[in-house]
């Protein structure tokens, strides 16, 4: 059994899929998620922290250990908003080349949402085939909007996302003309919309008070905006301690899921979008399928 395995450097969190890629789909094997937050500062600063990346740096050498027991044939790397930002970008992709053996593609905007959306529309082609697939990736460091015209995939990015948000309230003044820049005129009303990332996860599982997170029962769920703005207000309204402590929400999100709800907020009421499919195929996905062409 040949087993192919990605990690994604975000801004908020660095993840491992290892998986067997086949014809008919990619199975995991092994997935792992650890809250690096190479971003941190960033917006500020305008650099990757030494101690930023220094976490990610341990995160990768187990990650590259766990690839190493599973006997991995081929590991791709990718990084997104955070390191394509930051000044020191180049000596960063040394750092986990010099860790990692393998050089990391710093992804641009387009690229990693098309990525995403190449991972997030796999199991819903069929209950969607006369809808327009629209793909809303929320990350930490910027929100991607993706959309298919024919066999031609079309992305808009823009540097908004959860952490950015947090890190800098001020945006919050122009988030709306920000985002309003992700919506193109010729989209489809009525489109399927599918959300993807930690926000809209995290907000499934806090629906069905998962105590253990389950991505078998978070893939395919639907939230719908009144689900959305609910639970927004809910959690505004608890302190951090608090908030830390509900069920189906990681502790160490607990901090920026506030700003991330209101990205998605934003895009659904612009979108006049009354509900998302949430998709626990990303990006990750979306690289072990182009791998080399093989997937």
């Amino acid at each position: 059994m040949m087993l192919n395995a990605a990690i994604d450097i975000g801004t908020n969190s660095t993840r491992l899929l290892i998986a067997r890629c086949e014809q008919d789909g990619i199975f995991p094997v092994y997935t792992q998620l650890e809250t690096t937050r190479i971003g941190q500062g960033v917006g500020a600063t305008g650099y990757i922290s030494s101690l930023a990346l220094s976490r990610t740096l341990k995160c990768l050498e187990v990650y590259m250990e766990k690839c190493r027991q599973y006997k991995v044939q081929k590991v791709r790397i990718v990084a997104t908003s955070a390191v394509r930002d930051a000044l020191n970008k180049k000596e960063v992709a040394q750092k986990i080349y010099d860790i990692t053996g393998i050089e990391p593609e710093i992804l641009s905007g387009e690229k990693e949402a098309k990525l995403s959306y190449l991972g997030a529309i796999a199991d819903f082609e069929p209950q969607s085939t006369e809808r327009q697939k629209v793909v809303l990736d929320i990350g930490g460091g910027s929100t991607e909007l993706i959309y298919s015209q024919g066999k031609v995939v079309k992305a808009k990015s823009v540097n908004l996302g959860a952490v950015r948000l947090f890190e800098n309230p001020d945006l919050l003044k122009d988030m709306s003309k920000m985002l309003y820049q992700l919506i193109p005129e010729n989209l489809v009303q009525n489109s399927f919309l599918i959300g993807v990332g930690g926000t809209v996860t995290s907000l499934v599982a806090i629906k069905l008070g998962l105590e253990k997170y389950d991505p078998n029962l978070v893939h395919g769920s639907l939230l719908s905006l009144e689900d959305v703005k609910n639970i927004g207000k809910m959690l505004k309204s608890l302190s951090l301690t608090e908030r830390q402590k509900v069920k189906g929400l990681q502790p160490e999100r607990a901090d920026i899921i506030p700003f991330g709800i209101m990205i998605l907020e934003k895009v659904m009421e612009l979108l006049k979008a009354p509900e998302i499919r949430v998709s626990e195929k990303d990006i990750l996905y979306g690289m072990l399928k182009t791998l080399d062409g093989e997937c």
